[in-house]
């Protein structure tokens, strides 16, 4: 049996964990969530993360807790062992979520960076809660502007990155990157399918989900998360909403700014992510999960 990989990408909102879901319905399937942001413990509402008996199907979800390291290269290490599995298994490996540098990094291999001691980690945590990003994105152009050129540095999980490479190695994270690796995986097949309904709708449906979103308590899921784990770990937080949402439970935005906040950074990230998989020449492209052209294009294709 061909060892075939199905990939599901695309901008966030587009029906990336519904589709994987359907066609898991479909054949014998293993599900991997390449989702950054999905492997925190806790944050389950702002993430979209699968939940109740949908999230047993998932692998890959909750895998530390919010304000504790994790890195392309751990998630990596743990998902390339789980898709060798499932083909000795005979099933098939379906890899969805919209972090384009986990599938990067999975497909075409991983820099062996040396770790970053766990005190310059610290430091540079604080340096960013007492100088505050724009100072962490200066210094970051300073030391490495190739990697600053094309990562969000909005991001501060991602600019500290950065600094936290340079500092520990003496040379710029873009470097290490650029330098030849071995592919994690050799699959005979891979199979890409990209879901973005276009800009406008996507938009009306982004909109509509965040409502939807502080609907279902999303800001009580941001307390219970800072009274268990300390305001820092939510206020360096990448993951969208929770620092907003922190700042207004903390009295430092109403819930009209917090929400327009939130929906301006989503949207914003969409675009990224439209623009990074537009660049994948292999992916072909649906309006969403409920397409009808999707499973018979599958059916020709695994």
């Amino acid at each position: 049996m061909p060892r075939t990989l199905l990939v599901v990408v695309g901008p966030t909102g587009g029906g990336k964990t519904e589709l994987a879901e359907l066609i898991a319905g479909t054949r014998p399937c293993r599900l991997l969530s390449a989702d950054s942001q999905q492997v925190y413990r806790g944050l389950d509402i702002g993430t979209a993360k699968p939940l109740g008996q949908a999230k047993r199907a998932w692998d890959l979800l909750d895998l530390v807790d919010p304000g504790q390291p994790f890195s392309v290269g751990a998630w990596t290490r743990l998902a390339a062992p789980l898709v060798l599995e499932a083909w000795a298994k005979g099933t098939l490996p379906i890899v969805a979520g919209g972090t384009g540098l986990y599938l990067k990094s999975l497909l075409e291999g991983l820099a062996d960076i040396p770790a970053v001691p766990e005190t310059l980690r610290q430091a540079l945590a604080r340096e960013l809660e007492t100088q505050g990003l724009a100072a962490m994105v200066t210094r970051l152009l300073a030391v490495d502007p190739v990697l600053a050129s094309r990562i969000d540095l909005a991001n501060p999980r991602r600019v500290l990155r950065g600094l936290e490479v340079q500092a520990a190695t003496g040379k710029p994270l873009s470097a290490w990157q650029a330098e030849p690796t071995v592919p994690s995986l050799r699959p005979d097949k891979t199979v890409w399918l990209g879901l973005d309904p276009g800009k406008e709708r996507l938009d009306r449906c982004l909109e509509e989900r965040t409502d939807a979103l502080l609907v279902q308590g999303w800001s009580h899921e941001v307390a219970r998360l800072a009274d268990r784990h300390g305001d820092a770990a939510l206020s360096q937080s990448a993951a969208i909403g929770y620092p907003e949402l922190l700042d207004l439970l903390r009295g430092r935005q109403g819930a009209v700014q917090a929400r327009d906040a939130i929906l301006r950074r989503t949207r914003h990230y969409a675009r990224r992510q439209r623009t990074w998989f537009r660049a994948v020449e292999s992916i072909t492209w649906f309006k969403g999960p409920m397409d009808p052209q999707v499973l018979p294009f599958l059916a020709g294709r695994l």
